[in-house]
């Protein structure tokens, strides 16, 4: 089950109101159009889909509205097309994804803007025809745009922001501060605080072990990953710190029973760590 956390909400900051009922409808329904949506091509496991109403997802399922989105459960994803082509996009285990705009400008321009406010989530996104067309990934701590490339978000529960990219260029900002992420590199962003300066991307996906041994009725493990990247213990979430240490107790029914670890980045490459408990590292 994903953790309760309220969907920060796009600003509509560039109406004015002068009559705030009829203006607030206007603006709405502005922000999607006929012709736009995200298609469901596949998925796997425990998938929802927001479109009025919770359902489990369907594969052709069009989300195509402001507030339709799609949720995922543990060890569960998903997998959409953007509208005609534009791209894809990848949505792992315990992610949310909302659409806060579908629409086309005078020009043919279009905006889509996608709010994903945990979890983690990859693109590939054609390059735009139309330099005004642009796409949007919103988190609680900051946006990820793109006018053509492959990149990836991932979104812990304190909302700290990993942006990586494969190919093309991303543009990470938060506080007025933008930070351009090439190809190969990742920016974090922290709640409150602009993006750090883009660096290497870690694709080794390791982890460097300070202890790990049973202490009475449970299986304790400290070590540390590279700070843009998330780790999963049997499946569940754990804590990792701005440094990328980390610290857990797992209660296993069994001291035979190997622990699964998985390390992941933000563009979704992942790597499994197998221990045998019984084997302590101290």
């Amino acid at each position: 089950m994903l953790p309760s956390k309220q969907v920060k909400q796009l600003a509509l900051g560039s109406f004015v109101a002068t009559t705030a009922g009829v203006l607030f409808a206007t603006a709405l329904q502005a922000q999607s159009a006929a012709g736009r949506w995200l298609s469901i091509q596949r998925t796997s496991g425990n998938v929802v889909a927001v479109v009025g109403r919770r359902q489990t997802a369907q594969v052709g399922t069009r989300l195509s509205a402001v507030g339709h989105g799609l949720i995922t459960g543990n060890r569960s994803s998903a997998h959409l097309a953007v509208d005609d082509g534009i791209g894809t996009v990848a949505i792992a285990q315990n992610t949310q994804i909302t659409i806060q705009r579908l629409s086309v400008l005078s020009d043919g321009a279009k905006i889509t803007v996608i709010d994903v406010p945990q979890g983690q989530a990859r693109l590939q996104v054609r390059r735009f025809t139309n330099p005004n067309s642009r796409l949007e990934l919103h988190t609680p701590s900051g946006v990820a745009a793109v006018r053509g490339t492959e990149f990836g978000v991932s979104v812990d529960e304190e909302g700290q922001t990993n942006v990586a990219t494969l190919e093309g260029q991303v543009e990470a900002s938060a506080q007025n501060v933008s930070v351009p992420v090439d190809a190969g590199m990742v920016s974090i962003i922290h709640p409150g605080e602009p993006p750090t300066a883009a660096r290497t991307l870690d694709r080794e996906l390791d982890i460097q072990w300070h202890i790990y041994e049973w202490r009475e009725d449970h299986f304790y493990m400290a070590g540390r990953i590279d700070a843009a990247n998330s780790l999963l213990a049997m499946g569940e979430d754990v804590a990792v710190s701005r440094s990328g240490h980390f610290a857990q107790k797992l209660y296993l029914t069994s001291r035979n029973q190997p622990v699964m670890l998985s390390v992941q980045n933000a563009v979704g490459e992942s790597r499994t760590h197998r221990i045998l408990p019984w084997l302590s590292n101290d």
